[in-house]
């Protein structure tokens, strides 16, 4: 499974901040070859910072400098393109998912939630995404479906992996066309 290329969530990605990060999942990651993180997941990573900051700038501050390790890192960064804006509108005017991207609305710390925009980037890509709450995925992959959900820290598919087509993208356009990575890293 290591040589599959995984979209990491969030909490995969953070789950490394964490004094005692989840051994299973560290050790899955450590175990991988290439990943992608998408922009959603640093927007959402970046977001919860920035809250952080308003209570403790101590913690915000550490938790920036981790960042700056992880985006230091090598992994690739799939760009978002048209076509993933043109999934993530599909997806953002599907009433039954709105809940995912409007969270609760009374709660104090409210921040828009972003499996929404890491489900159309995996959709576009077709890379399957690796998250500790799969839930969320699956209702989306009910309605979108997704390129596979798997879930480290159990080792369990949610949804099952598609076959991958390497190094061609049909996009939502119907044109096959080249996937278009960024390959980040220390530099």
């Amino acid at each position: 499974m290591a040589s599959e290329m995984f979209l990491l969530d969030t909490n995969i990605i953070s789950n490394s901040s964490k004094l005692r990060p989840h051994p299973t999942i560290s050790e899955w990651l450590r175990n991988q070859e290439r990943v992608a993180i998408p922009f959603a997941a640093f927007l959402e990573i970046e977001t919860g910072i920035s809250q952080r900051a308003r209570d403790n700038a101590f913690a915000a501050n550490e938790l920036w400098k981790w960042l700056d390790q992880v985006t230091g890192t090598d992994f690739e960064y799939p760009v978002p393109t048209p076509g993933v804006a043109r999934v993530l509108g599909k997806m953002l005017c599907c009433r039954p998912l709105t809940h995912l991207w409007f969270r609760d609305p009374t709660y104090h710390k409210r921040k828009p939630g972003q499996d929404l925009f890491i489900a159309a980037t995996a959709i576009e890509y077709k890379l399957p995404i690796a998250t500790i709450d799969e839930s969320d995925f699956a209702l989306i992959h009910s309605y979108f479906p997704l390129p596979g959900v798997f879930n480290p820290a159990f080792g369990v598919w949610a949804v099952p992996s598609a076959p991958i087509y390497k190094g061609t993208n049909q996009s939502s356009t119907g044109q096959v066309e080249e996937i278009r990575f960024v390959t980040a890293s220390t530099g």
